[in-house]
């Protein structure tokens, strides 16, 4: 009777075993931009082996199966598979940005080319690729997102940043871009020129930037000495819309003439006053590297300028500006 129970026993073992056995999946090799070979190789192998750990799918190499083919898209690989006698296959890609590396990874059903899973990572630096590719490969073998499949030393640096790269950081650049006068309040000028140094203190939800430069026309001249800027932004992503106001100083020229008794003469006006601004905008790349803002502000320099012997009211204007920082 025990030896009875015994056979049972190993018979309802193996029966779980072969159950649980890990599916045959057809790995394609992924396709890289701006990533070198070696690295590529180095992520194909940790993928792999991560995959294969999970229990849930086994790796078997496309360029073992089918050859040294290129491919990258749910229906090639679908066929491709297919034609093998696998059920599924992974596709992928490997994108870098400056020091940001982008990973992304489909299963894809063979035959009806659905893609069944898609799991996404980035990693700031190459060190933590390793820890992004291991929970990709858990997010593809439980069908959980990525976020989901965080585990005590599997946590990497981006992700203690609250949504963020990093939860405050510094960039400069040049800021350009036009000044649409209202009215007459830059005298003749209808449109200045505008050229500023910027360096902006970005934290998780808010900026604080210092900029100062030039602006020109015909007519008109002014140097902006120091113009401070905070703002917030609605969003932690790389597509941030904000709103922003500011306080500043600047140096303004206007310049005009005057026909009397059929002579010309001209004349100008100088002051240096305290400018106000308001606005927002639409900041792009905010996770990366480097990162371009467009601002739409209003402008106004708190001084009358005398103008063909009237008294003007403040100079002001629309100001429409495009920045890249790094």
């Amino acid at each position: 009777m025990k030896k009875f129970f015994l056979i049972i026993l190993l018979i309802m073992f193996l029966t779980a075993g072969s159950s649980s056995a890990s599916e045959n999946v057809l790995l394609f090799r992924f396709r890289s931009t701006g990533v070198d070979e070696q690295l590529l190789d180095a992520v194909d192998q940790v993928f792999g082996d991560a995959l294969t750990a999970s229990g849930v799918y086994s790796p078997v190499r496309a360029y073992e199966v089918v050859g040294n083919v290129q491919c990258y898209t749910p229906l090639c690989a679908s066929g491709f598979a297919e034609d093998a006698g696998y059920r599924k296959a992974l596709i992928g890609s490997l994108t870098r940005f400056g020091n940001k590396i982008i990973v992304n990874i489909s299963l894809v059903e063979a035959g009806s080319s659905e893609v069944l899973h898609t799991a996404e990572g980035s990693s700031k630096t190459v060190e933590d690729l390793d820890i992004v590719l291991k929970r990709m490969a858990r997010s593809i073998s439980s069908g959980k997102t990525v976020e989901d499949t965080a585990e005590v030393g599997m946590i990497t640096e981006r992700d203690m940043e609250a949504g963020r790269r990093r939860s405050s950081f510094t960039t400069k650049g040049l800021r350009a871009g036009f000044l649409l006068p209202v009215g007459d309040s830059y005298g003749i000028a209808e449109r200045l020129t505008s050229v500023d140094f910027v360096v902006q203190h970005d934290m998780l939800d808010y900026f604080l930037s210092g900029k100062t430069g030039v602006k020109w026309s015909s007519g008109a001249w002014g140097f902006t000495w120091l113009h401070t800027r905070i703002g917030r932004y609605f969003s932690r992503g790389d597509f941030s819309p904000f709103i922003s106001a500011g306080l500043g100083l600047e140096s303004l020229k206007i310049e005009y003439e005057e026909l009397e008794n059929g002579r010309r003469s001209e004349y100008s006006d100088s002051k240096t006053g305290f400018i106000l601004s308001a606005g927002g905008g639409i900041a792009l790349f905010r996770t990366y590297d480097f990162q371009f803002q467009l601002d739409l502000d209003y402008y106004i320099v708190l001084e009358k300028m005398e103008i063909l012997g009237e008294e003007k009211e403040f100079p002001q204007g629309v100001m429409l500006t495009f920045c890249l920082k790094h």
